[in-house]
């Protein structure tokens, strides 16, 4: 080697690192009252979790410390309920810009958990229908059985048996009967 081609190498090199150094944005500090606002406007349950875990990590003695330890622990359960092959309900469904006004609360207490929260999100959806709206109502109502919304799981057997689908509502139907739902009494037309 030359050092004509020693010296070319060395100031390509120096030019590479000067343009990653350059690259690279400084990262901006987290202040308590950023971290405080992003586990609030969270939506998605592992976004909740992360938002938490930051916090408390940099401010474990905060004054939201102990909100967001309850935030940390509602949100992981979510998060292992969507995480579950038999929930079909994805990072989109908790989606905001989309639904009506009045909606948009029970998204947030729906990733906090609340049961009935993911059945009236289950129902809006099957009301305003559109492309999503019968995937988007069987995945809120998983959700909420999973969570342990005995209705809902009775609804989903329903569901199942309209859609020819036995094998799932009996499921369904199954798991409504173990957390405590009292199947309706069903009157034939026939008479013995």
């Amino acid at each position: 080697m030359t050092i004509k081609t020693v010296v070319a190498s060395f100031v390509l090199g120096l030019a590479c690192v000067a343009g990653v150094a350059n690259a690279a944005p400084a990262a901006e500090p987290t202040t308590e009252t950023s971290l405080r606002q992003s586990m609030q406007e969270a939506l998605w349950p592992a976004d909740i979790v992360q938002a938490a875990g930051d916090y408390l990590r940099q401010y474990p003695n905060g004054d939201w410390a102990d909100a967001a330890r309850a935030l940390y622990e509602r949100a992981s359960t979510s998060a292992r309920v969507l995480a579950r092959s038999d929930v079909r309900l994805y990072r989109g469904a908790f989606q905001s810009d989309l639904l009506p006004a009045p909606v948009k609360a029970d998204l947030r207490k729906a990733a906090l958990g609340d049961q009935d929260a993911a059945v009236r999100l289950a129902h809006a959806y099957k009301q305003a229908g559109g492309d999503k709206a019968g995937s988007r109502y069987v995945g809120w109502l998983q959700y909420a059985a999973v969570m342990g919304h005995d209705k809902a799981a009775y609804e989903l057997a329903l569901h199942f048996r309209n859609q020819d689908q036995p094998v799932l509502a009996s499921q369904y139907e199954a798991r409504a009967l173990a957390l405590g739902y009292v199947m309706p009494t069903v009157l034939d037309h026939v008479r013995k």
